[in-house]
């Protein structure tokens, strides 16, 4: 049953995962960022890739503590 489980969060990840880069890549325009004091202008694949990327590392690290907190308890 653990198995099935672990299979079918890989094929949802993967299913994501392609839906992420076919979004990525068909929004290629330059966009302006804007932080209050400085603004610059990025190619908005860019900007999607990092924040998946910041996506993906924060789902990490959330998954790695609970994670740990299971074994402790």
């Amino acid at each position: 049953m653990k198995k099935e489980t672990q299979q079918i969060k890989l094929v949802l990840a993967l299913v994501l995962s392609l839906l992420a880069v076919i979004f990525v890549v068909l929004n290629t325009d330059t966009v302006a960022i804007n932080f209050g004091l400085f603004k610059f202008k990025l190619p908005l694949i860019i900007i999607l890739v990092l924040m998946v990327i910041i996506g993906v590392l924060i789902g990490w690290f959330w998954g790695s503590n609970g994670h740990n907190q299971d074994k402790n308890n």
